[in-house]
């Protein structure tokens, strides 16, 4: 839903005319934010979330009568739209932007960022109704609106018992990327549906830390917690935007005393979040998973906002 670009390029290497819609401005409140973006072909077939639901029909009209007529425009939907037809519940305004004209070679920079884990923008004129895509926000301009392309969140979840497969499973479920690293094959066993990957560890150093990045979470989620300390020195070498730790608050102090003696230092270990996830009186382990998952989110949504 999130990711619409993959179905625009889908439809063009089939010969389909494709319309991009973004949503650019938000008078009041939406029940989507700003950036969210669905990908419209010529047949009526899209991909994405708009306004939840609001004015997706109209959308793919308007996308679909753009596609024809071979221009770019911007739309007011709600409050101050000439469709008076329209009304979205929450009482606002959006301005929808619609690209009929972009390259191929923009929308394969963008997918190829995406593929790299690189950041991408695009760039919208919404005075000459024009889009470009740079990597540099020193080149964002005034007047427009920017739609930044993160990496995807990767939760790599590496430990045993039923947390994991659940932590995989609410991953996947918030359009992450799930990779679960577990010396037990019932625990692989149960996460493989939701995983983008899965590896059986026999060993604690069977463990590529290259694929930690800053978009990357990872969680540490044993009760043999001898199994730990590699890959919490690895995480904590990295610039990973979060580290969870499962134990009791007298086993994250034994973690704590551990790392110092591998000589951690205090500002890296204030990194791990010990006991992991948020303080909602989790019990079983989907509730448990349900809290990992929250301050996850929590946690990268503070960061991609500064």
């Amino acid at each position: 839903m999130e990711n619409v670009l993959p179905a625009l390029k889908a439809w063009r290497k089939v010969g389909r005319k494709t319309a991009l819609a973004t949503l650019v401005r938000i008078n009041g409140s939406s029940p989507r934010p700003l950036g969210s973006q669905m990908a419209v072909a010529d047949s009526g077939e899209a991909a994405g979330l708009i306004t939840g639901g609001c004015a997706e029909a109209a959308i793919i009209a308007e996308a679909r009568a753009a596609i024809e007529a071979g221009e770019n425009l911007c739309i007011r939907y709600g409050a101050g739209s000439p469709y008076m037809d329209i009304r979205l519940p929450c009482g606002s305004g959006i301005d929808v932007f619609f690209d009929v004209s972009m390259a191929d070679e923009k929308l394969d920079a963008l997918l190829a960022a995406q593929s790299a884990r690189r950041r991408a923008l695009l760039h919208f004129d919404l005075e000459g109704l024009a889009t470009r895509v740079s990597a540099d926000w020193d080149e964002v301009n005034s007047g427009g609106y920017v739609k930044r392309y993160d990496p995807v969140v990767r939760v790599l979840a590496i430990g045993k018992g039923f947390i994991v497969p659940f932590v995989a499973q609410m991953a996947a479920a918030a359009q992450c990327e799930a990779h679960v690293y577990s010396p037990e094959q019932e625990t692989l066993t149960l996460a493989q549906s939701a995983c983008t990957r899965i590896t059986h560890l026999t060993h604690d150093r069977q463990f590529d830390p290259s694929i930690i990045d800053a978009a990357t979470a990872v969680l540490l989620l044993f009760h043999e917690h001898e199994w730990e300390a590699h890959f919490l020195e690895a995480a904590l070498r990295s610039d990973c935007f979060y580290i969870g730790a499962l134990g009791s608050r007298r086993t994250h102090a034994d973690r704590l005393a551990l790392m110092r003696e591998r000589g951690i230092d205090e500002a890296s270990l204030a990194r791990i979040r010990g006991p992991v996830g948020l303080d909602i009186g989790a019990k079983s382990p989907p509730e448990i998973a349900i809290s990992i998952l929250a301050e996850i989110i929590e946690t990268y949504r503070a960061r991609v906002a500064t």
